[in-house]
């Protein structure tokens, strides 16, 4: 096997879509898919732009699937290959989980996550809004103040300052609608800002003579 990366990429592939879509023990490779339900950590992203597509790329290979587990092998085998590699791709998909809990300490696990975030060229804003069930409601007054001054104005946060929560809320989400505001969490560097950081292959003692 490690000498066939050909059939160690079908062998994993089959091992973990045998798991997500059969919930069967039909494996050889003893790598165990884990999903997070990230519905616990934030309401209705299901139905996010992000959670339709993976559920409709699911259904997708779904219909597509044997009926049978016993007819899975086969199948992956014989797919082409970006095929399989959008099966796998897909299944991987289904255990990232980069959640950042507050009583939890993983710090390089969260610097593998910024990574991650940096290969795919992630872009929360085309995928999340600030809204008062996705975020706003569950932070404190002085959070969503905090998001306003940064996403809109200082001005505009001092004028909701005396609102009550529920109001403060509504009116947050109405103004931050039409902005790409983020949580810190949740931003990553643009493409053009990672283009301007070199690496340390290629200029490294210049951004080190910049910082300084």
């Amino acid at each position: 096997m490690s000498e066939q990366p050909d059939v160690a990429i079908v062998a994993v592939t089959h091992a973990l879509a045998a798991q997500i879509f059969y919930l069967a023990d039909a494996h050889v490779v003893r790598i165990q898919p884990i999903k997070t339900d990230l519905a616990s950590h934030a309401d209705g992203i299901e139905d996010a732009p992000a959670g339709k597509a993976w559920a409709d790329r699911h259904a997708n290979w779904a219909r597509q699937l044997p009926r049978d587990v016993t007819g899975l092998w086969a199948f992956v085998a014989e797919l082409d290959h970006d095929s399989r590699m959008a099966l796998f791709a897909h299944c991987v998909a289904l255990t990232v989980n980069a959640v950042k809990l507050p009583w939890e300490r993983m710090p390089r696990a969260l610097a593998t996550a910024d990574r991650l975030a940096d290969a795919v060229s992630l872009d929360m804003t085309g995928y999340w809004r600030p809204t008062v069930r996705s975020y706003l409601f569950r932070v404190t007054k002085a959070r969503i103040l905090e998001a306003v001054c940064e996403g809109v104005s200082g001005e505009a946060a001092e004028r909701m300052a005396d609102m009550k929560k529920v109001d403060m809320a509504k009116a947050a989400e109405q103004l931050l609608a039409g902005t790409d505001w983020l949580p810190s969490l949740l931003r990553t560097a643009k493409p053009e800002d990672r283009a301007a950081v070199p690496n340390e292959a290629q200029g490294g003692d210049a951004y080190s003579q910049a910082a300084e």
